[in-house]
């Protein structure tokens, strides 16, 4: 493997980094606390067909795989994360649809053109892998089911139009699409650190959702257990690191240009030898974490890819991000500190993706479950 890209990867990757400067750059503080301004972007990526990089020819996308989202992914966090994450609800979540035809046909173009939101709740109050303990999402009743509980952290939920909420029937997972203006279901925000908009708490009092808009994935699991530790991996793991290493690049080019304009005693702070130092330890970092993303992703696009490195790769990206942001943050000095200069919001940014899409222990737990560890067990904190 090698992390050349192709010229088709090259030119998306240039596309992106252009609207990310050009269009996202400048309002990037908007990203926080803003749905307006994160559905305004979708449509623009929508409109620029970025956020047809991953989906199928079937759904007039580019079809060009895990490396396309990753690419779309990575430049765009270098300005705003929070924008990334939309996006790769936009990107990801119409492809899913694909399994359940007939919301496949009523929403996922429109999602890919970015005029429908849409968002995924599957947070569990007892853990989102904690499936012994969780009690039945829903049950079935004449030609559809009726669904009662509550779910975290819905991405857009606050202000999306179509929603995949999964959860247990008799112990095996089912995964469900609502509209959000339906009877019985009740959004409102969660306030957090960072990355986007205030994520959605789902409350649901007997939702009813027709059968046609449900999809059976027991093959996930089945009867509370976790049988398949590798499923969803290359759509979720890839691409949250991927954000990650964009995270890191982006506070590190602006960390790169305070230095060279910054002065003490007249001499710029990028000429002092410990700081210098300071910035090279991190490129190093980045460049590894590039290295190792890029590797995994095109192992995937090949049908080679290696569910042990898929796991190991987004506690090594986001523990390095997470390090980046905040000796970025420090070498600003107090006006890294501030939330008008665009600094301090990468650190946010950086904590949440330490958690999202599974805690580092959560990852190192379901390696050594699949390195057949005695007692690991996939996904536990």
């Amino acid at each position: 493997m090698s992390r050349i890209l192709t010229e088709d990867q090259l030119a998306i990757r240039d596309k992106v980094r252009t609207f990310a400067r050009e269009t996202l750059g400048p309002r990037r503080l908007e990203g926080y606390d803003n749905p307006p301004f994160l559905k305004e972007m979708n449509r623009l990526l929508g409109d620029a067909g970025i956020l047809r990089v991953f989906a199928p020819k079937s759904l007039g996308g580019d079809e060009m795989g895990v490396m396309g989202m990753v690419i779309v992914m990575e430049e765009l966090s270098r300005e705003c994360p929070g924008v990334a994450l939309s996006a790769m609800m936009q990107m990801n979540i119409p492809v899913n649809m694909v399994s359940t035809p007939a919301v496949a046909e009523r929403w996922a173009r429109s999602a890919l053109a970015g005029e429908t939101t849409v968002s995924f709740a599957s947070t569990n109050p007892a853990g989102y892998a904690n499936y012994g303990e969780h009690p039945d999402l829903a049950r079935r009743e004449g030609d559809g089911y009726v669904l009662n509980g509550v779910r975290h952290f819905a991405g857009q939920g606050t202000f999306a139009d179509v929603m995949g909420v999964s959860g247990l029937v008799n112990g095996d997972m089912h995964l469900f699409w609502l509209t959000t203006d339906q009877p019985g279901l009740t959004i409102t925000a969660m306030p957090k650190m960072g990355v986007g908009a205030p994520w959605g708490y789902v409350e649901m009092s007997d939702v009813r959702v027709p059968a046609e808009r449900v999809r059976d994935m027991s093959v996930l699991v089945k009867d509370r257990q976790l049988t398949d530790v590798t499923g969803a991996s290359k759509v979720s793991t890839h691409p949250i690191s991927a954000m990650a290493l964009g995270l890191a690049e982006g506070v590190w080019e602006k960390t790169d240009a305070f230095l060279r304009e910054r002065t003490f005693n007249h001499e710029s702070l990028a000429s002092m030898q410990a700081l210098q130092h300071k910035m090279v330890r991190m490129k190093q970092n980045i460049e590894a974490g590039r290295s190792m993303l890029y590797d995994a992703t095109q192992l995937v696009q090949v049908g080679q890819g290696d569910p042990v490195l898929d796991h190991l790769l987004k506690p090594f990206l986001t523990e390095m991000a997470f390090d980046v942001a905040t000796t970025c943050m420090t070498l600003h000095g107090g006006r890294g500190y501030q939330t008008s200069e665009g600094i301090e919001i990468y650190l946010r940014d950086a904590a949440g993706l330490l958690i999202g899409e599974c805690t580092t222990d959560m990852h190192y737990s379901t390696v050594a479950s699949l390195l057949d560890m005695p007692g690991a067990l996939p996904g536990s904190p």
